[in-house]
């Protein structure tokens, strides 16, 4: 079984159910109006996958690229075809088509509190037992705090903030740049 990656555009097949999958995956801070996400996939955005398990379509991700960084924005597999062990295939892929470059991807911190909390340790587990540890940073954007983890070595603050800095440009970033914060032991 082999995974792929095919740059999402209209005349894929399943682009109407990929755009649903990321309606229902993410919460209402993780995503870009929707609006805004199809104006960008019309004129071709870079990154942003379905994914294959051969012919079949098992979900999405998008990604972008600094420098050795891989940051993963999204990734998330179709209701259908969950618990078939696809998202840790797609890691192994991903880790595969990126060797020798850092993968980071934030995911909610934990916190008791939280309505989803174990649905958060649940996550959390899941990229653990794919290789992926606390970068030892939260990620404060509005709305949310988010916990960076990462695979194939560690990141400074400095990399974080200049990877956010150049992902949102010098307009969007100076209204939404999120806050890098140390963990707290």
């Amino acid at each position: 079984m082999t995974i792929n990656f095919r740059p999402l555009s209209q005349k894929d097949d399943n682009y109407l159910a990929v755009i649903d999958l990321y309606k229902k995956a993410f919460t209402t801070h993780q995503k870009v109006p929707t609006w805004l996400l199809r104006f960008k996939l019309r004129n071709g955005k870079q990154g942003f996958n379905v994914l294959y398990s051969d012919d079949t379509w098992i979900g999405l991700i998008y990604i972008t690229e600094f420098k050795d960084i891989v940051l993963v924005h999204f990734l998330a597999i179709s209701e259908s075809q969950r618990s078939g062990g696809y998202g840790s295939k797609v890691m192994t892929s991903l880790k595969a088509k990126h060797a020798g470059k850092r993968i980071v991807l934030n995911i909610e911190k934990l916190d008791k509190q939280a309505q989803n909390y174990q649905q958060r340790l649940k996550r959390k587990a899941f990229y653990e037992k794919n290789a992926f540890i606390s970068s030892g940073y939260i990620v404060k954007e509005p709305g949310e705090e988010l916990e960076m983890l990462i695979f194939g070595g560690n990141i400074s603050k400095e990399e974080i903030e200049a990877m956010y800095r150049e992902l949102f440009g010098s307009l969007l970033g100076f209204f939404i740049r999120p806050k890098v914060l140390k963990i707290q032991d």
